[in-house]
C-alpha cells in the first residue's frame, strides 16, 4: 500500500551499530542507513548478480533527501555506509517516489525536486559503481505535481509517470536521459482525478495503473485502472485505460502495486473500502481481463475482513499469489492471510485461503509475498505493543501447505513500518524496513535464502579450472582468465545440491559487462584453450540458461535448475559460464569463467 503524503518525522540521532553484511542473527540486523537524523520510505529492487539497490528518504540535511545505496549478494556495501545522494531536497514531508533498474544495470530514480523555484519531477540515472550518470527534470510547471514513478525497458530506455493537477503524464528517456516523446503522453480522466499509482516495464513497453478519483470530493469512488503504451506512446489497451476495478471504491489511501507476468500483461492486487476486502486480477498482453471482471476475491469468509494485499506471479505455474491482514469484524483482531489462484482466477486453497497467522490482539501488518517455482515467501510485522514490533516469515508451497515454518527475520522489539522486498532471479529475498530501535527511525534490511536461512549462502559443489594458464598469458589464479576488465570472471555456487529442494543457484562475478553469458553443464571435466579462456567442461554438454551481465560484470541463475534438466541423486555435472568479451585481451572476442563440480543428492 503506498499513501500521496506523509507526515513529518522527527530528526533525532543515536548512532546505529552496523553488520558489515547480512546477518544471520534476527536479533542483528543490517543498518543501511543511520544517519543523524530520520531516514523513511525504502526501497527494494535487485540487481543481476544477487544483490540489490536499497534506497529512502534522509533527513539528514535541510529536508528529505534521496539516497542510494548497492549491496553486493552478500549484502556488503558496495558504496560509502549511508549510500551516496541522488537529490539534496528542502521537503520537510514525503510523498511517494520510484526506483528501478535499467537494462545496463544502472538504478534509476524518479521524485519530486524542490532545487529550483517550483517544485518539479526528475529523475536520474546511478551507475553500479555509484557515480549520478544523469538528471533530468521533466516538468516546467507551478501546477501540482505527485508521486512519481519509473521503469527501465529492455532496449535500455526508461519510463517516468507522474501525477500533474489531476492528469496523469507519462515520459520515455533514452539510455543518455534525452526526451523521446516531443510531448509527454497526457492521460486525463473522465471526472475527478487520475493519480500515478504504480509503473514497470514489459519488454519494450510499459504498463501504468492510475487510482481513479471519480469526482472532485475527497470522498468519491476510487478505482483503479491500466494502460499500456509502447515505446512511441501509443496506447495498447484502449483510448481510455481499462478498469481493474470499478466495482466499488478502493479504500482511502490504498495506492496498489501490481507486477507483470513476464508475457506482456500484468496482476493486480487490492482491498476495497465496504466491505473491507481483497482481491487480485490478471490482464493479458492484449489488454483482457483473464480474472472475472473486479478481480477474485482472496477469501469468501464474510464474517471477517481482509486489508492492505500484496501480490506476486508465479510464470512457471501460471499461478497468483495473493496475502493479506485478516481482521475481526470489530478490526480488534488481527492475522495474516493467503490464497493462491490458477490461471483463470480460481482459488487453489479452499473458499478462504490458508491463514498463516490466526486472529489475536497482536497488530500484523505490512504484509509482502515474493513467489517462486515452488510457491510464495510471506513476510509481515506482528506487534504486541506499541513499538514492540517484530517481522517474522514463512514460506508455502504451491499447495498451500507450510513447508519453511514462520522465523523471525527481525527480532529485536521496536517500532517497524514501510516493508519492503524484492526477490533476485537466484532465489534469495532482500527486505528494508523503517525500524526506530535506536532513533527515529533508521533503515535496516535483512536477506532470506531459499531454504529459509539468514546470512550468506552456503557454498555448493568443488571449484575448479582457475586460470593458471592461460591462452595469451592472461592468467588470474583465483578466477577463469583475465578479460577485458582485468580481472577473471568466477563462477559460485549457493543453495544445495539436493535435486528435492532444487534450490541450487550460480553468480558469475567480473565478466564482461552488459554482454549475452551462458550457462552450461557436462558430466566430464577437461582443460583445453577455447577463445580468452579454457573450456574445462566435457561430455555431453547441456547448456542451461542465456542472461546479460549488468554493468559490474554480473548475473545469476536458478533455483530450478536440477528439475529443468531432468537431473537425479546421484549425477555429477561440472558448470561453466561463456561470455562476450569483444574487447577482450587475445582478441577472441569470448571468454569463460572458472568452474563448478557438484555432485547432487536426494
Amino acid at each position: 500500500m503506498k499513501n500521496i503524503i506523509h507526515g513529518i518525522w522527527p530528526l533525532l540521532f543515536l548512532a546505529l551499530p552496523a553488520t558489515a553484511q547480512w546477518s544471520s542473527d534476527a536479533a542483528i540486523n543490517l543498518s543501511i542507513a543511520d544517519g543523524a537524523s530520520d531516514q523513511a520510505q525504502p526501497k527494494v529492487i535487485s540487481t543481476p548478480d544477487g544483490g540489490c539497490f536499497i534506497s529512502w528518504f534522509d533527513g539528514i540535511g535541510t529536508g528529505y533527501d534521496v539516497r542510494l545505496q548497492r549491496l553486493d549478494a552478500a549484502g556488503n556495501e558496495q558504496w560509502a555506509h549511508n549510500g551516496v545522494l541522488v537529490a539534496d531536497r528542502g521537503f520537510s514531508s514525503t510523498q511517494d517516489y520510484g526506483l528501478d533498474i535499467d537494462a545496463a544495470g544502472n538504478a534509476i530514480l524518479a521524485y519530486r525536486d524542490d532545487s529550483g523555484a517550483n517544485v518539479q519531477i526528475s529523475a536520474t540515472q546511478v551507475s553500479p559503481a555509484g557515480a549520478l550518470l544523469w538528471t533530468k527534470t521533466l516538468t516546467s510547471t507551478t501546477g501540482f505535481l505527485a508521486a512519481p514513478a519509473i521503469s527501465g525497458t529492455t532496449d535500455g530506455h526508461v519510463v517516468v509517470a507522474w501525477s500533474d493537477n489531476g492528469t496523469t503524464r507519462v515520459q520515455r528517456l533514452d539510455a543518455a536521459g534525452v526526451a523521446q516523446w516531443v510531448g509527454d503522453v497526457v492521460m486525463p480522466p473522465p471526472a475527478g482525478n487520475y493519480f500515478v499509482s504504480d509503473l514497470h516495464g514489459s519488454g519494450t513497453d510499459a504498463i501504468l495503473s492510475i487510482v481513479h478519483q471519480t469526482g472532485s470530493s475527497f470522498s468519491a469512488p476510487k478505482h483503479l485502472k491500466t494502460q499500456k503504451l509502447d515505446s512511441s506512446g501509443a496506447l495498447l489497451w484502449g483510448a481510455a485505460p481499462l478498469a481493474v476495478f470499478d466495482g466499488g471504491s478502493l479504500q482511502i489511501g490504498n495506492f496498489p502495486d501490481f507486477v507483470t507476468d513476464g508475457s506482456g500483461g500484468a496482476v493486480f492486487g487490492w482491498y476495497s473500502s465496504s466491505p473491507l476486502q481483497c482481491y487480485a486480477q490478471r490482464v493479458s498482453a492484449a489488454g483482457v481481463e483473464l480474472f472475472p471482471h473486479n478481480g477474485s476475491a482472496g477469501s469468501i469468509d464474510g464474517a471477517q475482513l481482509r486489508v492492505s494485499p500484496s501480490v506476486s506471479y508465479d510464470p512457471t505455474s501460471g499461478s497468483t499469489y495473493l496475502s493479506w491482514t485478516e481482521l475481526n469484524g470489530s478490526q480488534s483482531q488481527s492475522g495474516v492471510g493467503s490464497q493462491r489462484f490458477d490461471a483463470a482466477g480460481v482459488r487453489q486453497w479452499g473458499a478462504n485461503g490458508v491463514s498463516l497467522v490466526g486472529l489475536s490482539p497482536t497488530s500484523n501488518n505490512w504484509v509482502t509475498t515474493e513467489s517462486d517455482s515452488n510457491g510464495s515467501f510471506v513476510f509481515w510485522s506482528a506487534s504486541s505493543a506499541f513499538n514492540n514490533d517484530i517481522i517474522q516469515g514463512a514460506h508455502l508451497d504451491a499447495a498451500g501447505s507450510v513447508d519453511i515454518a514462520i522465523f523471525d527475520v527481525a527480532s529485536t522489539p521496536s517500532g517497524k513500518s514501510r516493508l519492503a522486498s524484492d526477490r533476485s532471479a537466484a532465489g534469495q529475498v532482500a527486505l528494508a524496513w523503517m525500524d526506530n530501535r535506536v532513533d527515529a527511525n533508521d533503515i535496516l534490511g535483512q536477506n532470506v535464502q531459499p531454504d529459509g536461512s539468514l546470512g550468506g549462502a552456503t557454498s555448493v559443489g568443488t571449484p575448479y579450472c582457475f586460470g593458471a594458464v592461460c591462452p595469451c598469458g592472461n592468467g588470474d589464479p583465483a578466477a577463469g582468465c583475465v578479460n577485458s576488465s582485468g580481472s577473471g570472471a568466477l563462477l559460485s555456487s549457493a543453495g544445495s545440491a539436493s535435486v528435492g529442494s532444487d534450490n541450487l543457484t550460480f553468480a558469475l562475478s567480473s565478466g564482461s559487462a552488459n554482454k549475452p553469458a551462458l550457462l552450461f553443464a557436462g558430466p566430464n571435466q577437461t582443460s583445453v584453450n577455447f577463445g580468452d579462456g579454457l573450456l574445462c567442461v566435457s561430455g555431453s554438454i547441456q547448456r542451461l540458461a542465456v542472461v546479460f551481465t549488468d554493468g559490474s560484470g554480473a548475473a545469476a541463475w536458478g533455483p530450478g535448475i536440477a528439475s529443468s534438466q531432468g537431473w537425479n541423486s546421484g549425477d555429477s555435472r561440472n558448470f561453466q559460464v561463456w561470455y562476450r568479451d569483444p574487447a577482450g585481451p587475445c582478441g577472441a572476442s569470448f571468454n569463460t569463467s572458472s568452474g563448478v563440480s557438484i555432485t547432487f543428492q536426494p
